[in-house]
């Protein structure tokens, strides 16, 4: 298949997987779920620290203390200023941890982030580097937030219902991450060769690593809140990242972000087996 009809087909296939992931977490979770992450508001107050305000701004001061190239900036930027995983809970489950707050979390996290994404997509990228906050957030809304909160609905509403759907549309939602993945190293193979030497992968790596150290810190005396909070908040949003990298004219940037998610769930997934 040509490289051009492979390129045409990123951009329908990472909204499609942005929805029908954000569909399945809803129809997961419960509105207890979300309540509970609530009512733990010291808690939650350092998880939204330390998802919303310091790994950004980690990342931030890195990709300023290593030259590199606009493109790979931009991307690292999009995905660390992207939390709220889908894997958060995954993890949470792998560790034995808490997983109905690692769920909880995630949720407060993707609402929140239709807020957070503009404000810290305005105050971090680079000056160059034209950005409309307003479409963003309506990007967000409209692909994160609608069909969370749609699932959040089917599943308070029509639970037997929402179970049925749940399992086929977690498989959907795979099969179009690895479509997406496999789509994007077919069509920028050369670029992901390339980012050695550049500083994309060693800052990725730092990036990660100060998120876990952030997160366990961060997670309270409970080891199994800190172990949440940790793996929860290594493991950025790259679904996300990856839409609003759609708007970007760039191919380092979904490069970046593609290598940076596998880091991520790379390190954040074998933490949580250490602990387990």
């Amino acid at each position: 298949m040509p490289a051009w009809t492979l390129q045409a087909a990123i951009d329908p296939l990472t909204i499609f997987f942005v929805l029908t992931t954000m569909l399945s977490v809803g129809l997961d979770l419960t509105f207890d779920e979300i309540f509970a992450s609530l009512k733990q508001r010291r808690l939650l107050s350092r998880a939204l620290l330390a998802n919303l305000v310091l790994v950004p701004l980690l990342a931030a001061g890195l990709v300023r203390a290593v030259p590199m190239e606009t493109g790979y900036v931009v991307g690292i930027l999009l995905i660390a200023i992207a939390p709220g995983a889908p894997f958060g809970p995954k993890f949470a489950e792998i560790s034995k941890s808490d997983i109905a707050f690692a769920s909880g979390l995630m949720a407060v996290l993707g609402i929140l982030s239709v807020v957070t994404i503009p404000i810290s997509v305005t105050a971090l990228m680079p000056g160059d580097v034209a950005v409309d906050p307003i479409a963003i957030a309506r990007m967000i809304l409209l692909a994160q937030l609608v069909p969370l909160v749609v699932g959040l609905v089917i599943q308070a509403r029509y639970r037997p219902f929402a179970t049925r759907l749940s399992a086929p549309l977690q498989r959907l939602s795979t099969y179009s991450l690895v479509l997406l993945i496999g789509l994007l190293v077919a069509t920028n193979f050369d670029g992901l060769v390339g980012l050695a030497g550049t500083g994309s992968i060693a800052i990725s790596t730092l990036v990660v690593g100060g998120s876990l150290l952030v997160g366990y810190g961060f997670g309270g005396p409970a080891r199994p809140t800190r172990e949440v909070l940790a793996t929860t908040t290594a493991a950025r949003n790259a679904a996300v990242a990856l839409l609003i990298a759609t708007t970007f004219s760039s191919q380092r940037v979904l490069t970046v972000i593609v290598a940076f998610s596998l880091v991520s769930v790379g390190m954040a997934g074998l933490v949580a087996g250490k602990w387990r």
